[in-house]
């Protein structure tokens, strides 16, 4: 990957706030309880069983870097930061057992350039660009089974959201590679009613929106996690990043250098100290079994978990967390649909034939193929009166307690799921078809479902607000970590697009809404 701008040489005058290196170079039965387990996503997808990773402790007292979170924007950080700075020494830190473990794993899986706001466009578009370009280079995130697989996304809308669509694409001046598809051709999918009379047999309120037309994405489809995970791994490790895996980080504190004045035995540092500049940094990271090590910079990757570790320091993120939840199933009805060859031309195709794509209904739920088991991944963003936060709080037990099968609630898939869904989809509501598995994982949720990446005080950088597209971005959002550690304004990305990295962060935020939140 020669050609990657992420190996420029590093000038000799570095700019203000750069790191000086320290370094001396089986399928469930409906109604059992799940048994899922952090690698549970592999038993409905085709591909390599999942690595055992080592559990690891750090090697040293003291780095460069420390990254906080191994999902997809800390890998990618890691990955960026050491290829341009070799020099410096990088720990990276995560309470899962492996790369990816978190909300990461518990993902839906799915890459798009499809967006309303220009930001996430161009960041997504580029990030998609890397991921075909190293599945090309690296035979083995191409067999048995493909890093990624575009096969498309369609969106099924009513006629005031398709204008708006067709929108999209004419303002993109011809960088959104998309179709609009006629009605007389939606209707070729199995079972699908474009005008459903109503929510539910006996509810009397105004029935959902009919469908006027689709709107199909080209650049868009699935991503393997793990396998997306296990190259950032393999490859920041190879280039000398160290990773500590099982270990939660509880804490950040200025405890150890003796220019900072702190109370006793609070450790807060002296108030008027903030007026100093340069004087209030965080100096060490503080682990859950009593360990701790000196850094001279703090990247906070930790997802939806970061407010447990920014917050006792007085720093604000903006970002909400939220659960969301997931549903396999399959049977007689699921597999009539994924024989449907909608009329659209995918980047990604069975032998010249379109396949099922992901499809969005008007509700908002999605459906996701599973093309080797036969299978769908039903999922819908759910908000309504769910509580921001989570249940898990690495900094009061100094542990990460965190499982997709528990937060997979099975109930809620016909109170809460299917409801979206049947409407269009009237076959779902009968026996063909079957409730496989559930489970959940996190959206960080920004203000406007953009990431952020700001410089917080006390020489802390904080990564996240991906609502729920992390991985879409995470190549681009790795290349603006990178640059901002290096103390860059702007960074390159795969593409060769430069992007001013305070356009993401809080005190110079300059981004669009983004109104396609999946």
């Amino acid at each position: 990957m020669s050609d990657d701008p992420s190996r420029e040489s590093w000038p000799s005058d570095r700019p203000p706030g750069a790191i000086v290196s320290n370094r001396v170079p089986d399928r469930q039965a409906v109604g059992t309880k799940s048994p899922r387990t952090a690698s549970l996503r592999t038993e409905v997808i085709a591909g390599p069983s999942p690595t055992r990773y080592t559990s690891t402790m750090p090697e040293r007292d003291r780095y460069d870097v420390v990254i906080v979170g191994a999902g997809a924007m800390g890998l990618a950080s890691a990955f960026h930061l050491i290829r341009a700075r070799p020099e410096l020494s990088v720990l990276v830190v995560d309470a899962r057992s492996g790369p990816g473990e978190g909300s990461m794993g518990a993902s839906n899986g799915m890459v798009r350039d499809v967006f309303s706001s220009a930001d996430n466009h161009v960041l997504a578009k580029n990030a998609i660009a890397f991921y075909r370009k190293i599945m090309e280079e690296h035979e083995e995130l191409r067999a048995p089974s493909p890093l990624l697989d575009l096969y498309g996304y369609l969106w099924l809308l009513p006629e005031s959201r398709l204008n708006e669509y067709r929108s999209l694409v004419s303002n993109s001046h011809g960088s959104i590679d998309a179709q609009t598809v006629g009605l007389d051709e939606i209707q070729s999918c199995p079972g699908l009613d474009v005008s459903p009379p109503r929510w539910f047999e006996g509810d009397d309120a105004v029935p959902p929106e009919p469908i006027a037309g689709g709107f199909f994405g080209r650049n868009c489809g699935a991503v393997a996690p793990e396998m997306l995970a296990r190259f950032y791994f393999q490859q920041a490790r190879s280039l000398g990043v160290e990773f500590a895996f099982d270990l939660c980080v509880q804490r950040l504190s200025f405890e150890g250098r003796e220019e900072i004045l702190l109370h006793e035995p609070s450790k807060r540092p002296f108030s008027f100290q903030e007026q100093m500049k340069g004087r209030l940094r965080i100096s060490r990271v503080h682990f859950g079994d009593g360990r701790s090590v000196e850094t001279d910079r703090v990247v906070v990757a930790a997802g939806a978990w970061a407010d447990k570790i920014l917050h006792p320091l007085g720093v604000a993120t903006a970002c909400s967390p939220r659960a969301q939840l997931l549903f396999s199933v399959s049977g007689p009805v699921v597999e009539e649909l994924l024989r449907w060859e909608p009329p659209v031309r995918p980047i990604d195709s069975d032998h010249g034939k379109a396949r099922f794509p992901f499809l969005v209904l008007p509700t908002g739920a999605v459906l996701k193929p599973i093309f080797p088991q036969r299978q769908m991944w039903v999922g819908f963003a759910d908000t309504v009166a769910h509580p921001i936060g989570t249940e898990e709080d690495p900094g009061t037990d100094g542990r990460l307690d965190y499982s997709m099968a528990r937060m997979g609630e099975r109930d809620a898939f016909a109170t809460d799921a299917l409801p979206l869904v049947t409407p269009y989809l009237p076959k779902f509501e009968s026996a063909g078809v079957r409730l496989e598995n559930s489970w959940g994982g996190y959206y960080n949720f920004s203000p406007e479902g953009l990431p952020v990446l700001t410089e917080a005080p006390y020489g802390v950088i904080f990564v996240g607000g991906d609502s729920g597209s992390a991985i879409m971005k995470a190549d681009s959002i790795g290349r603006l970590v990178a640059a901002q550690c290096e103390g860059k304004s702007d960074a390159r990305l795969f593409g060769g697009d430069s992007y001013r990295i305070d356009r993401l962060s809080l005190e110079r935020r300059s981004v669009q809404e983004e109104k396609i939140i999946l």
